[in-house]
């Protein structure tokens, strides 16, 4: 979201609309609830303690003072200039926005908790917790919001059977068809990109691509998991000692990747398949496991006749990098092929 220029500053405002607050235990209850000072917020516990209260009264005075300080004149002057301009910014961005992505088109990082506190006193928009699969969120209106999640559902759901990691262009497409389904019509796309980030489940990797977060290409879990991503992104087969370099170059982490871990682990995963001296390809790609005389035997018996030796050697090239050489020595082994009129066959 673009930063917008407010007339007061979040601070300021906060700062006016507390001195309206005559009790000083209930401004600093509304201070320390919102981290107004020093920017960490308090729970109802801690400040309790300090002054021998309940949990509960503390509650209590905190949403007295925010009723009493919303029909307050005085801030209801510093309300009026921001909240139709807050409210106003939220639906140019489709009327939903995750948390800290609102927050940071309208002040520092530091100032958030001001923010916050001069939304919650004037409620020109929303808000909703965080559960399991979306980040807090502002929305000017119930309805916009379970739309808005609506989409993205949909849109998961369609990632999910694709299974394949896709640009952001392309993830965006996928929501406004979604969108324009619940909606009635379709969206910009930074309202697209505001729906897109209120969930938890969609995540980006260091190449630009997005899915699922439960991917390996997008949240990679340990070497394996990483090398996984590193080859799919290459589509080709790799020495285990390049994949190392690339799960290091790409900054999956800030732990480096040794080749000998990197190979050791690529050994005992079946997504992985040793093409090669030192290469792997995913099993996903039609390569074969085993030996390349195991492959030649694979080969044979799913064919069910002889072939040429030219024949056989093209269908192992196509699952093993290996040079024809090794593929002709390989048919010399008397105890598994032998040599008849159009070919080889199996012993």
């Amino acid at each position: 979201m673009e930063r917008i220029t407010l007339s007061v500053h979040p601070k300021d405002a906060a700062a006016k609309i507390l001195k309206a607050v005559s009790h000083k235990r209930t401004e600093d209850i509304l201070a320390r609830r919102f981290g107004l000072k020093g920017g960490r917020r308090h729970t109802l516990e801690s400040i309790g303690k300090s002054y021998d209260i309940t949990r509960e009264r503390v509650r209590q005075i905190e949403e007295a003072a925010l009723k009493t300080l919303s029909e307050n004149p005085a801030a209801q002057v510093e309300l009026a200039s921001l909240a139709p301009i807050l409210k106003n910014h939220l639906m140019n961005h489709g009327g939903v926005s995750e948390e800290r992505r609102f927050f940071e088109s309208i002040a520092d990082s530091k100032y958030h908790p001001h923010v916050h506190f001069l939304l919650a006193l004037g409620k020109p928009v929303l808000r909703t917790e965080e559960d399991g699969e979306h980040h807090n969120r502002w929305h000017v209106n119930e309805e916009v919001l379970k739309k808005a999640e609506t989409a993205i559902r949909s849109a998961m759901d369609e990632l999910d059977k694709k299974k394949t990691v896709v640009s952001e262009n392309e993830l965006l497409d996928t929501i406004n068809r979604h969108a324009k389904e619940v909606f009635g019509e379709t969206k910009d796309h930074k309202s697209l990109r505001s729906y897109m980030g209120i969930t938890k489940l969609i995540g980006k990797n260091p190449y630009g691509e997005y899915g699922l977060v439960t991917w390996p290409e997008i949240n990679p879990r340990g070497v394996k998991d990483k090398a996984y991503a590193v080859l799919a992104k290459a589509g080709k087969p790799l020495h285990f000692v390049d994949i190392a370099k690339l799960i290091n170059k790409t900054g999956w982490s800030k732990k480096s990747a040794h080749p000998q871990t990197v190979h050791n682990e690529l050994i005992k995963d079946n997504r992985f398949v040793l093409v090669g001296r030192g290469l792997y390809a995913l099993a996903t790609w039609g390569y074969e496991p085993g030996t390349v005389s195991d492959v030649l035997v694979s080969i044979l018996q799913k064919t069910g006749q002889p072939l040429s030796k030219e024949e056989i050697a093209r269908r192992v090239l196509e699952k093993r990098l290996v040079k024809e050489n090794t593929v002709f020595l390989n048919l010399q082994d008397k105890k598994r092929f032998k040599k008849v009129e159009g070919g080889y066959t199996l012993v």
